[in-house]
């Protein structure tokens, strides 16, 4: 068999994997386009898997969606089965040298999708899905399909439901985020804006930014989860209207939901 021995002379032993990948890795063995066959049976599977995820991503209107994942995983699943098959029937030596290429060049991939504002950092989850797709490539390139499908499947539980779980968790408290002046009394103007509106405060967080060349204090002020959304707007109207911050951005759970109301709508629109 084409995985039956090692230089060491030791016995690769396939009876430890689960049939389906025995059935891939067996693919190897054909006489007439087994190497073929093998990258066309576990390109396709990295096409799919990776397409799940990235149709998720595409649905809620991310920059990198179907086709950038599909296209990462595509590729990786490529150089993983050029790898092996090269490395062991025509040139010999290691063949994870160039999947460890690929790890590291997905990074500086995933990074263009991360956008930080002033007052948000956007497109870490899409980034790290695009590592995902990169890894679950490099699976399926390397004859591990039956792994690749179970991680696959992992993600989508963690993007769908524990996305549901986020939404109503503290992440998603009520809050106002100010881009201001260091030496702007904006917290004194804040607190007697919600102890008049009776508004409550759970905690306040500040640090300095360097915003447009200026030297900035972004504050992000949180508040209990019951409060409604037309409190919440008063509050940061009134403080807008005293304090003049350089940007203020508000963030409630009925307003995330009409953000991705909105995103769906445009990109069903496209």
């Amino acid at each position: 068999m084409f995985l039956a021995s090692e230089p060491t002379g030791s016995t690769f032993d396939l009876s430890k994997f689960t049939w389906l990948d025995r059935k891939i890795f067996e693919l190897l063995d054909m006489s007439n386009g087994g190497a073929a066959l093998f990258t066309f049976v576990t390109v396709l599977f990295s096409v799919l898997i990776s397409g799940i995820i990235g149709f998720e991503r595409e649905k809620k209107g991310h920059s990198a969606g179907l086709r950038t994942h599909i296209m990462v995983s595509l590729g990786s699943s490529l150089i993983m089965c050029v790898s092996i098959v090269g490395t062991k029937l025509l040139f010999g030596g290691e063949p994870f040298r160039l999947a460890a290429q690929v790890v590291s060049g997905i990074g500086f991939l995933g990074a263009g999708t991360i956008m930080q504002t002033s007052t948000d950092i956007k497109g870490l989850t899409t980034a790290s899905t695009l590592w995902l797709c990169g890894g679950i490539g490099l699976a399926c390139g390397a004859g591990f399909v039956a792994e690749a499908l179970i991680v696959g499947a992992i993600a989508m539980i963690v993007l769908l439901l524990l996305g549901l779980y986020e939404l109503k968790s503290s992440k998603f408290t009520p809050s106002v985020v100010v881009i201001v002046d260091a030496d702007n009394p904006i917290l004194k103007k804040a607190l007697e804006i919600a102890d008049r509106l009776n508004c409550y405060i759970v905690d306040i967080t500040s640090n300095v930014i360097t915003y447009r060349t200026r030297t900035c204090s972004r504050i992000t002020i949180n508040f209990e989860k019951k409060l409604s959304p037309l409190k919440l707007k008063a509050f940061a109207d009134e403080l807008k209207q005293t304090a003049s911050p350089y940007e203020l951005k508000v963030t409630s759970l009925e307003l995330i939901e009409k953000r991705k109301k909105k995103k769906k709508k445009e990109t069903d629109t496209k």
